[in-house]
């Protein structure tokens, strides 16, 4: 990213609804909306989004920094080489957007709403995913290493994902759940409809009599 480019304060459009070539620094920009705009080479540091409107906006090698951007509106969104770094994207609503080479460095996303999304070559490096939703999500070539996914819904979506050692124990409650596993202590009695417990043996949790 060139940071020769001359810094704006705001983020704006041309009169062809894109901003190409721009370093935004410091806006405050909070609930504005952007839909459908085209976003080329820009960098944004330390800007405040929150709240605003990117609905089907097209991103190419558009970098944030710093930046605050709770419940942003991304839906069908198409990003492709992009990075966030140390941005918070707390509620994000992402759904049905496509993400091709896009990264989050140390950025907050508990509770982003990734739903239907399309997700290929993704990096949450050291970000936090807690209670984010991928239900019916596209994914290939994700690494969630290293990030927080304690909570994380539509968890079946995931498949080849790539994860910790140490996060699995966190991912097990979810993991059971997609695979429709009943989780209970040995010594609980069967939920109904479970077959009885083999002639000869007693049921979990009772003594042998006799």
């Amino acid at each position: 990213m060139n940071s020769d480019r001359e810094e704006r304060s705001a983020l704006e459009l041309d009169e062809d609804g894109e901003a190409i070539g721009s370093r935004v620094v410091d806006a405050r920009q909070p609930g504005q909306v952007f839909a459908r705009a085209r976003f080329v080479d820009v960098e944004l540091v330390r800007c405040d989004l929150s709240g605003c409107d990117f609905s089907e906006t097209v991103w190419q090698r558009v970098q944030f920094v710093d930046c605050r951007a709770s419940a942003i509106e991304l839906p069908q969104a198409n990003l492709r080489d992009v990075v966030f770094r140390d941005c918070k994207l707390d509620d994000a609503n992402v759904r049905l957007a496509q993400l091709h080479r896009v990264r989050f460095d140390g950025s907050v996303l508990g509770g982003a709403d990734f739903t239907g999304g399309r997700l290929e070559q993704i990096l949450f490096a050291g970000s936090d995913l807690a209670g984010a939703d991928f239900s019916g999500a596209r994914c290939a070539a994700v690494d969630m290493r290293g990030a927080r996914l304690d909570g994380l819904r539509g968890i079946s979506a995931l498949s080849g994902a790539t994860i910790g050692v140490d996060q699995l124990v966190g991912l097990a409650p979810a993991l059971a759940q997609a695979l429709g596993l009943h989780v209970r202590a040995d010594d609980e009695e069967p939920p109904p409809g479970a077959a009885p417990a083999p002639a000869g043996r007693p049921s979990p949790g009772r003594p042998k009599t006799g």
